[in-house]
Formats: structure tokens, sequence, C-alpha cells
């Protein structure tokens, strides 16, 4: 499915730097989005069996810096380590049905560049995570999929399950936040599938 991409537009949502860095330290570079990613993958997300409406989706791409040594030496930060720089910006999500949303990933998201003059730092796709709650009021319980580069670039899919007693809220945590279970067979014994819900991520070679 060839979708149109409004590439720019997404780093007016967000602020481009999402890293851990003292508040003390003013050469922070500006990392930058790739202007023209050409690895593209539309994530399929699928619910089934929800106990009831899943009306509030987002998500976002996380990208880290995966060349430590790129980064200045302690001496140069007050002799503490510096935080990998990570960065996430938002999935756009395109809502087919109650049940399914179509969105785009890039894989090549960020510019690879020698931010600190210590040689070239390259960025990474860590995960592709979506973020869903009943109708998007505070205090609601995060459910939160998510599929990682490699199945996305082997055009996978993800299923991910999670407890149908959460929904919509975790009474005793507010904004709980459930990343769910991949392997069904890793839960309890005692659960049924009539307990659970699913999340589904396909992923398919989308053109720029």
């Amino acid at each position: 499915m060839r979708q149109h991409l409004s590439w720019l537009g997404l780093s007016l949502l967000l602020p481009l730097s999402a890293c851990s860095f003292p508040a003390s330290e003013k050469t922070m570079p500006d990392f930058k989005q790739n202007p023209r990613p050409k690895q593209i993958y539309q994530l399929t997300l699928t619910i089934a069996n929800a106990p009831g409406s899943l009306a509030s989706v987002e998500g976002v791409m996380q990208f880290d810096v995966v060349t430590p040594e790129c980064l200045p030496p302690p001496k140069e930060n007050g002799g503490m380590p510096w935080s990998v720089p990570t960065h996430n910006f938002p999935i756009t999500w395109t809502r087919i049905s109650d049940t399914e949303y179509t969105g785009l990933v890039y894989i090549d998201g960020m510019l690879d560049e020698d931010y600190y003059g210590k040689g070239m730092c390259h960025w990474k796709l860590i995960q592709a995570r979506a973020d869903l709650k009943a109708t998007g009021a505070n205090g609601e319980t995060r459910f939160m999929p998510n599929i990682e580069p490699d199945k996305l670039l082997a055009q996978q899919a993800q299923t991910t399950y999670f407890l149908k007693e959460f929904y919509p809220r975790n009474p005793d945590i507010e904004n709980y936040p459930e990343f769910g279970q991949a392997d069904r067979s890793k839960m309890a014994p005692s659960l049924k599938d009539d307990d659970l819900f699913t999340v589904t991520l396909t992923s398919k070679a989308a053109t720029p």
C-alpha cells in the first residue's frame, strides 16, 4: 500500500532530542531525523477479543545510538559517563476499523553523523511500540505491544497477549503500563483464552 509521507511534520510533534544528558551539559548536539528515509515498513495493528473498545491508539519509534565510541570521554563530562542518546518520535496511525489500524515505521529514521567530533554516531531502530487505551482518559491502563527490527525486516507478525482484568484500568495503579506477553506458554497455566485479548503487529515493506 502506497502512503503519502508527511515526514518533516513529525519533527513538530516532539522535541528532537530525548537524551538523558546532565542539565549542565551545554554542548548537546542537534540530532537529526532523516528527511528522506528509504527503509519504510507499514505496520498493521489488529486487536482481537478485547473486553471493550480501544479508541486511543498512539505509539512511537525508538532509536538509540549504538556506537558509544562516538561519545566524548568522561573527562569532558565532569568525570561522569555519557548516557546513550535515545530518541522517540510518533507513529501516526490510520484507523481502518474499530479493531484495525495502519502506520509507517522508518528503519533509517535518524541521520548518522559525527555529532561530537569523535567519529560517526550510528543510530539503530530499537523497537516500534503501540500505546492503546480504552478512551485516552488519564488513569487508564496503557496496553503497549511492540515489534523489534528483525521481525519488521522479515515482514513478520508479532502477537502480544494481555489480561482483560486490567481493562480499562488497573484498580491499584493509575496509568498502568501493561507490556503483555509475546509467549503464551509463559503465562500462568490457570489463565484461559477467555481471560486474554491480543494485539498483533504485522509488518510489510512500503513504497517511499
